[in-house]
């Protein structure tokens, strides 16, 4: 599955998502997952360990406060993404050391067949977000369009 279609139609937005730190991010995304269709909601929890796992093994934090958590699963078919956007200031903070993060993007990958589909996923979302244009309209999106529009143009 090519990143396109994953921005596009395996992936949901919500802007400030609750959350004291980054694993309290990853389980109102993991709901928001469930509820956009993207996570069946009894498999919710197992997904979760499996990115909270991966996660504790290394940080997926970056320098540049963004968060790129995953973990494989079995119970996601396909490729699926929740971005977590804080906008205007508004932040979370890695528990493992209190980094600010603006931008989670969490990323279930299917055991089967899984390939490196998310390491694509991965790098086009990276190439994007060193664009300081595209930060900037992601950090003032008011709707989810515009931030898979800025992602993906």
């Amino acid at each position: 599955m090519d990143a396109c279609h994953v921005l596009t139609e395996r992936c949901r937005v919500r802007f400030d998502p609750e959350g004291d730190d980054l694993y309290a991010v990853i389980e109102t995304l993991a709901d928001a997952a469930v509820a956009g269709g993207l996570l069946p909601k009894a498999g919710r929890d197992e997904a979760v360990q499996a990115v909270l796992k991966r996660e504790q093994s290394g940080s997926t934090v970056l320098s540049d406060g963004i968060a790129f958590p995953h973990g494989r699963t079995g119970v996601v078919p396909q490729l699926a993404s929740v971005l977590g956007v804080f906008r205007n200031g508004l932040q979370t903070t890695d528990p493992s050391s209190g980094a600010a993060i603006w931008l989670v993007a969490l990323i279930f990958v299917p055991l089967q067949g899984a390939g490196n589909g998310h390491i694509h996923f991965l790098a086009t979302l990276s190439k994007r977000l060193i664009k300081p244009d595209v930060v900037a309209l992601l950090r003032t999106a008011t709707h989810e369009a515009d931030v898979l529009a800025a992602l993906f143009v």
